[in-house]
């Protein structure tokens, strides 16, 4: 959704000075990072390994981000969700099609945010950023979208099977990197 109504197209339209779309979104997203966040510290305590350049901050943010159980929305959640998100490099964002938890931090991002932006352009994510953090979950579906692609190129042309294939070996060396530089939570903290 943010996608979609990005601020500088949408601020105006379909909105209202008090609130409006953006107020429901930071709620929502503030929210899923949240669950995010409540997630990463569940996988941790389970003993799943972690890597990337973020894992710490990712793990101190897990730590200290509020697990939320359901309650009543007060009419300043909005405003709470908003000062929430803008805590740089501290909100953990879960990008399911890069198979990675973006720490965000606007400084390190390579998704090219908006100035101000308090969240990643996930459509956007790139390899090598500062942000990115892997899970043991993430390198399993790693391994599994791979797989999907290789029994894909089987069944195209030859031109096509080679770039799906090496689609799914770039895919491959993500896991075993991960592997390779994964940690537990304890060595970590």
């Amino acid at each position: 959704m943010r996608t979609v109504l990005d601020a500088r197209t949408s601020s105006g339209y379909g909105s209202r000075s008090r609130g409006g779309i953006h107020g429901v979104l930071d709620v929502e997203t503030a929210l899923t990072a949240a669950d995010t966040a409540a997630h990463l510290r569940d996988r941790a305590a389970a003993g799943e390994k972690i890597s990337g350049p973020a894992a710490r901050r990712a793990l101190t943010a897990a730590a200290s981000t509020p697990r939320f159980e359901g309650r009543l929305v007060k009419r300043n959640f909005p405003q709470q969700a908003a000062a929430f998100l803008a805590r740089d490099g501290i909100v953990l964002y879960d990008n399911p099609d890069a198979f990675l938890i973006c720490a965000f931090k606007h400084a390190n991002a390579l998704c090219d945010p908006e100035p101000g932006a308090t969240a990643p352009r996930q459509y956007n994510c790139r390899a090598g950023c500062g942000n990115t953090v892997r899970t043991d979950t993430h390198a399993v579906q790693i391994r599994a979208r791979a797989e999907a692609i290789d029994r894909q190129a089987a069944h195209v042309p030859a031109k096509l099977a080679r770039r799906l294939r090496r689609n799914a070996d770039q895919l491959r060396a993500a896991a075993d990197h991960h592997a390779a530089t994964a940690q537990p939570a304890e060595a970590l903290t």
